[in-house]
Order: C-alpha cells, then sequence, then structure tokens
C-alpha cells in the first residue's frame, strides 16, 4: 500500500510540473499528393523528447468523410467533394510520465473546381481557392515562405515581441532587449510575492516585498536558497534538519533540468537543446514533516540586472488541485492501453489532464 501511495505521489509531482508547460513535445503535420479520388498522405510530425527514450507515438487519421486510419502513411481514396482530413499524433513517454496530443488539418478538394494552390501571406502559407496560387503543393510553399523574424517594444506590458509581420523596429532579439525593458516590480499575492510583468507592482524590490508578504501556509519551498549562474545552478533548503525525499527541476516547456532524492542540496543544469538558457524554470520537492508528506513547487525568475534567480511564486500541496476527475484509459509502460493487472506498472490516464502510476499487488 505504501508502495501504491508512494508511486502516484511522484507521478502526480511529474503531472504537476508538466502543467506548467506552455510548449508540447510534438507537432502535427502532413502533406498530400492527388492521383485522381486517390489520396497519398505523409506524416511530417515532429516530436521532440527530452532524454528519456522509453516513448510511444502514435497516429490517428480522420480523412473527412467518415473513415478513419491509425497507419502513420496511409492511402485514401474520396468521391467528388470537399474535405478537411486531420491527424492526431499523440507522444507518450511512461519515464517521466509526460504527454503531448497534437493536431494538424488541410482541405482536399476532389473532382471539379479550382485545383489547390497556395499563395504566401504574412501569416504564412493560405490557399486562395482560386486554384491560380504560387505554389502547387502546401509543402512547395512553406519552403519558400518565411517571415523575416523582427521584434517590438512594449515596456512595462509585454517587453519584447516578434509582432509576425516582419517589419519589427529591431531585427534582433537581443538589440530589442537592450533598449526595451520592463521595470521590475512586485506585488504580494495568496502565494506569496509575484512580477506581474507591468512595471507597476507595489514594491520596488523583492526582499521589500517579501518583508511584508506571508502566505501563511509555512511551506518548506519559502526556505529554498538558489545561488550560481544562469546556467548552472545549486539550490537548498535552510532550517531543516531532515532529508528532502525528492527534488526535480523543470522549464516551461517540459525539458527536465535536474532531478535529485533523499539529499538536501538540488543541482540544476539549464540549457535547452540548442545550448540556451531559460529564464524561467519551475522547482517541486516532496518531503515528510511532522504533519505528514508535503508537495510544494516553486517558480523562479532570472533576474539579469542583478544576476540572481528571483522566486516568484510558490504553490502549495497538490492535494489543493484536486477536482473531479474521469479515467479515460489505462496503459502500460510502452503507452499501449492495458487491463488492471497484478504486479504490473500502470499509467491512469484521467479527463482532467492528470496521470497516476499505480502497482496494485
Amino acid at each position: 500500500m505504501k508502495k501504491i501511495i508512494l508511486n502516484t505521489l511522484l507521478a502526480t509531482i511529474c503531472l504537476l510540473i508538466t502543467s506548467y508547460s506552455l510548449k508540447a513535445q510534438c507537432q502535427a503535420d502532413f502533406s498530400y499528393i492527388q492521383n485522381g479520388p486517390t489520396t497519398i498522405f505523409t506524416d511530417l510530425s515532429t516530436v521532440s523528447p527530452s532524454w528519456s527514450t522509453n516513448y510511444s507515438v502514435s497516429w490517428s487519421w480522420d480523412f473527412g468523410d467518415g473513415n478513419t486510419s491509425t497507419q502513420q502513411n496511409p492511402i485514401h481514396t474520396y468521391s467528388n467533394g470537399i474535405y478537411a482530413p486531420c491527424l492526431t499524433v499523440t507522444y507518450f513517454d511512461s519515464t517521466i510520465i509526460n504527454y503531448c496530443i497534437s493536431v494538424y488539418c488541410d482541405s482536399i478538394l476532389i473532382g471539379n473546381g479550382p485545383s489547390a494552390s497556395w499563395d504566401c501571406g504574412t501569416s504564412g502559407c493560405f490557399d486562395p481557392g482560386t486554384g491560380n496560387g504560387q505554389y502547387s503543393s502546401l509543402s512547395s510553399c512553406q519552403a519558400a515562405c518565411t517571415v523575416t523574424p523582427s521584434w517590438d517594444c512594449n515596456s512595462n506590458t509585454l517587453g519584447c515581441f516578434d509582432p509576425g509581420t516582419g517589419n519589427g523596429q529591431y531585427t534582433t532579439l537581443a538589440s530589442c532587449q537592450s533598449a526595451c525593458s520592463v521595470t521590475p516590480s512586485w506585488d504580494c499575492g495568496p502565494f506569496g510575492c509575484y512580477d506581474p510583468g507591468t512595471g507597476l507592482g507595489q514594491y520596488s524590490t523583492l526582499s521589500s516585498c517579501q518583508s511584508v508578504c506571508s502566505t501563511g501556509l509555512g511551506l518548506l519551498c519559502d526556505s529554498i536558497v538558489a545561488s550560481g549562474s544562469q546556467f548552472q545552478l545549486t539550490m537548498q533548503v535552510n532550517n531543516f534538519n531532515s532529508i528532502i525525499d525528492y527534488w526535480i527541476t523543470t522549464a516551461p516547456d517540459g525539458t527536465l533540468l535536474g532531478e535529485d532524492s533523499m539529499w538536501n542540496m538540488h543541482n540544476v543544469y539549464n540549457s535547452n537543446p540548442a545550448g540556451i538558457p531559460y529564464d524561467t524554470i519551475i522547482t517541486c520537492i516532496n518531503y515528510q514533516d511532522f504533519t505528514g508528506m508535503n508537495t510544494c513547487c516553486v517558480e523562479w525568475i532570472w533576474d539579469a540586472s542583478s544576476g540572481v534567480w528571483a522566486r516568484m511564486s510558490t504553490t502549495t500541496s497538490i492535494n489543493q488541485f484536486d477536482n473531479y476527475k474521469e479515467l479515460i484509459k489505462v496503459v502500460d509502460v510502452l503507452g499501449k492501453e492495458s487491463m488492471i493487472d497484478l504486479n504490473k506498472i500502470l499509467f491512469f490516464i484521467y479527463s482532467d489532464g492528470t496521470i497516476e502510476k499505480k502497482i496494485y499487488k
């Protein structure tokens, strides 16, 4: 019973972390070639796994005419008409308990009418619907149609952003950031001090905010201190006479940056696959005190002007997030649907996005 509880808790910690992830680890995409009513689909989807190699990828096609397929590169025959086929790509990693679902759709015209063609606009490739587009295939348009990255500055609101038109004021992100800055400021919220990102916070320094702002939760995350550079840092807990059962730090896109167990210090190596450090990271710890087993997470923001990691907010125990949830399916370590068997590692996927790892003895 203890094993079931511990495994469930650790899996829920990982899920809580990945709930911060804003960027998917997969992107559905496809191209097609028409030969009369027969259409040959080619999967162009991309999957960006982290360090783990124990993941599975599945494909689910909806051809838009009531027919489906689970092949990676299917061939389908249509009747005359206009159809909107969609590809759903599902990525599941049973090692770090992470998954991604991405959907991509396109339009196909079968029979009489303008042939599909594409033009390149400010928002990318599009079919003008006249059959007179510059490109005869979507892939050829995408290969030639690029919007030059550019940046505009909206100080004290968004900071630097790419308008997507290629007409931004700055040609590089660095030149924009050097000229465009949001004045750091802090407000006191229910989970502690945070930077609203507007420059209009009540406190001008994090220390002045923390001196008056108390969450009243007594979480151990409030005692975590971080030291080091943006690329490599060490975290530890002050004034805690016990061992942290589990540490884990991830980037907002779900990339694992550090993991430690049964230790009061935690090493984080902060860089994406291209070697660029993240500005925001999330750290969660699992520990036991007189109240029992507890979990909390803290979000860190790199303060480039001061050269330090600033703690933005602390999340309470994962019990705070419990809501009604419906079991969608049960899968094994390979991501395949499974019956509930004894002495077998299983992952329970629920309608609210949570995943629980269980072993029934």
